[in-house]
């Protein structure tokens, strides 16, 4: 007889929370095994053409993993482990099939933990293979998981913010991993905080606020007038913890991604998130007008020599 299932909303006991806690954390450990074991999947085609191949390296801060195409691997792996089915749903790592069995949550997706405000990893973002354009796919809500209250990128990037890096926010995990890559080849002034098709909300501003050491906010807008009526939107919520929040417009139908992939595509993403406006601009109707420069003007970029 299958059980009720708990309540999400209810507050676990501290036992529990560390239970649900490690089973997200050994899923993580999981999906990272899966993704280095076979590199040469769609997953490692999907990083290495979106300019993102050093994340298939052992020793990278980015904990991205692959769900595998199986019904059952992640929570066959899980018993293994100690981990009782209960868990493994109330982790939110599977669900009851129609046959009443407990089968994988995620299968065939690129994985990315999403983390709390104390960065422990509480849940995970699915991207899945799209023709144009990737679909996201979240853990439900449990009793350690909301997605309004947890992020991405933070503690990949832990360092670049607490020295007081900006974090950037953009919606696909690439373009995030794309201005990381140009902030540690400059002057470290960037972090890039990828939301992945949801809104920036009070709780991840909040996050975003505790851990970063800096006035300054900016969110990187799409070239579409939805896109941009969004992410006017956060404006409320990051200006509680960052007087200053700044807008950067691409050249149209650039994304950091494709920007950075082009050619002297490091310079010219540099050059665009030096330039920049307030986003409470975007709140009136739009004038033709010069975006300012963040700073003073600096030497060329180099692919080959980071300056960190």
């Amino acid at each position: 007889m299958n059980q009720r299932p708990r309540d999400p909303n209810s507050v676990p006991t501290i036992a529990e929370r560390r239970r649900l806690l490690e089973a997200n954390a050994a899923a993580a450990r999981f999906f990272r095994r899966e993704l280095l074991r076979a590199t040469d999947g769609w997953v490692g085609e999907y990083l290495r053409r979106g300019g993102a191949g050093d994340l298939l390296e052992t020793g990278s801060a980015w904990a991205v993993g692959h769900a595998p195409d199986a019904r059952s691997r992640l929570v066959d792996h899980l018993r293994s482990r100690g981990f009782d089915l209960e868990t493994v749903r109330r982790a939110g790592l599977g669900l009851l099939n129609p046959e009443g069995r407990t089968v994988d949550r995620f299968r065939d997706q690129l994985m990315l933990p999403a983390r709390n405000d104390g960065l422990e990893a509480v849940g995970f973002v699915g991207v899945r293979r799209g023709v144009e354009a990737p679909y996201y796919s979240t853990s439900p809500a449990t009793q350690v998981h909301r997605r309004s209250a947890t992020i991405l990128g933070v503690a990949e990037q832990l360092d670049l913010l607490s020295e007081g890096a900006a974090p950037v926010l953009v919606n696909d995990p690439l373009d995030a991993i794309a201005i990381e890559q140009v902030s540690r080849r400059s002057m470290c002034r960037w972090a890039g905080i990828p939301l992945c098709d949801s809104l920036l909300s009070a709780g991840q501003a909040r996050i975003l606020g505790t851990h970063a050491a800096t006035d300054t906010a900016i969110v990187l807008l799409k070239d579409d007038t939805a896109g941009q009526r969004a992410a006017v939107g956060f404006l409320d919520d990051l200006t509680r913890f960052f007087p200053r929040v700044w807008a950067v417009e691409l050249p149209n139908g650039q994304s950091a991604r494709t920007l950075y992939s082009s050619g002297d595509g490091l310079q010219r993403l540099h050059d665009a998130l030096m330039c920049a406006r307030p986003l409470s601009d975007y709140r009136r109707a739009r004038t033709p007008r010069r975006p300012r420069s963040l700073s003073t003007a600096e030497p060329p970029l180099s692919d080959e020599t980071p300056s960190l």
